[in-house]
């Protein structure tokens, strides 16, 4: 439900984005959400240089989708995005797309990002400022 979001970002659909039917084609989902993980982190004022420079890199683990109506081209969407949980190395990604100015579910999918060094790809921990600046954009604790 968009009331439990934050944060959410607004795209426009490209023609390039739908298929033969005239609707977006399924596999753009996962752009449409890799988008607005960027801006999410950009919300808080971490850009994606920043979090490589203080030595952290994410790699999506697993995302499962569902898909409930259609977007078309041209249609405007909020895709809204939020971090549910925390594990050790982990973060976990809810989102969710309507189209603007409506409370029709379009799509929604949970996402796994493992944490990671961005120079050997080896696994690291949530590191400890991470965790607080994403609990105090969230406005809430997480445990892991």
């Amino acid at each position: 439900m968009k009331s439990e979001f934050k944060f959410h970002d607004v795209l426009r659909v490209r023609f390039a984005d739908t298929d033969l039917q005239g609707i977006v084609f399924n596999g753009n989902y996962l752009t449409y959400y890799d988008n607005a993980w960027t801006e999410y982190f950009r919300a808080m004022g971490l850009t994606y240089g920043f979090l490589l420079e203080s030595g952290v890199d994410t790699v999506l683990a697993r995302t499962s989708i569902e898909f409930k109506s259609v977007a078309r081209f041209d249609d405007l969407l909020e895709v809204y995005a939020r971090i549910s949980s925390m594990g050790r190395t982990s973060l976990i990604f809810d989102f969710e797309i309507y189209p603007k100015d409506e409370d029709r579910l379009i799509s929604k999918a949970i996402s796994v990002y493992v944490c990671v060094d961005p120079k050997t790809l080896g696994k690291i921990e949530v590191p400890e400022w991470l965790r607080g600046q994403i609990s105090e954009f969230e406005e809430r604790e997480f445990r892991n």
